[in-house]
């Protein structure tokens, strides 16, 4: 079947997903029944509900777009999964493509478009299953990470593999700056595959269960190591008296560099420090590694500006 004749649901919410979208667009978007993305949300100082990138873009191209309340005590999942399945109906899809979408597309949804679904996930599964898959590889010192096209699934990130593209983590990378790497390499990969997806002549290979990282589960409470929990702020706090071993004597100072890297730009690293009895909270805002020990750069002081660490010491 030629892509153009085949009617297409687009799944996501971020800022990567458009760069999936963009890829697609190529191609006319025609083929492009409907963008599903998550409601708009508050941001900012003054909280103001603001629509996600993906609902953004498909309104500025004219495509239908739909959002559905989550469940309150289990985000990822639908408040009515029925709703959503009725909704979604009319528009007789052929094929669901998700990328960083951040909830559970329905089964029913899934088994009634004729090729099922899609997912690019910015990893090499079934290494670092789950929602934050980037910042995960970063802090277990990963060699390598990639991106995996699969079938979706009943259960988020176990369907079957379709393809993957290998690249290198450098220590300088970042996961602000692998994120949309890794999200324009899927959208390459993607639309390389799908004629031959569409044929049915892909070959797809069941995923294999990875081996756990020895130490990451005591340095990181994450359940099994391949799983890539979704980070909460306190997944940033490092206590203080480790950053100072580390730039004195540069005991762990790769690993706290390998922690700041993964936790840019949320929730960021950082620590607290006692000043006149008072406990306060330190961002690190900028730091290096020079003769296997830390150096920090640039930090701030809650409530007060970003400053150098020499002037936070003076």
């Amino acid at each position: 079947m030629n892509m153009d004749q085949t009617n297409i649901i687009f799944f996501g919410s971020t800022a990567e997903s458009v760069i999936v979208l963009e890829k697609l667009s190529a191609y006319g978007d025609s083929r492009l029944a409907a963008a599903v993305t998550q409601p708009p949300r508050p941001a900012g100082r003054h909280g103001e509900l603001t629509p996600t990138p993906v609902d953004s873009w498909a309104k500025s191209h004219n495509i239908p777009v739909l959002s559905f309340p989550s469940d309150k005590q289990k985000p990822w999942l639908y408040e009515n999964e029925q709703t959503v399945v009725d909704a979604l109906q009319p528009f007789k899809a052929d094929l669901l493509i998700s990328a960083s979408y951040g909830q559970k597309i329905p089964t029913q949804t899934i088994q009634s478009a004729r090729f099922g679904g899609l997912n690019v996930h910015p990893s090499l599964l079934p290494r670092w299953r789950g929602a934050d898959p980037v910042p995960w590889a970063i802090l277990s010192g990963d060699a390598q990470t990639g991106v995996t096209i699969l079938t979706l699934a009943e259960k988020f990130d176990e369907g079957k593999i379709i393809a993957q593209k290998k690249i290198p983590i450098f220590p300088t990378d970042t996961t602000t700056l692998l994120y949309p790497k890794l999200f324009a390499l899927g959208a390459d990969l993607f639309v390389k595959i799908l004629p031959e997806y569409l044929s049915e002549k892909n070959k797809e290979t069941p995923q294999v269960p990875s081996q756990p990282t020895p130490g990451v589960e005591q340095l990181y409470t994450s359940g099994i190591s391949s799983y890539a929990r979704r980070l909460t702020r306190d997944d940033g706090f490092e206590p203080w008296q480790n950053l100072q071993k580390a730039i004195h004597t540069g005991n762990e100072a790769d690993r706290i560099d390998r922690k700041f890297r993964a936790l840019d730009p949320w929730p960021g690293l950082w620590s607290t420090i006692l000043i006149k009895n008072q406990k306060k909270r330190l961002k690190i805002l900028k730091l290096h590694l020079q003769e296997d020990k830390l150096i920090l750069d640039e930090v701030q002081l809650e409530s007060k500006k970003p400053t150098s660490y020499r002037q936070f010491l003076r």
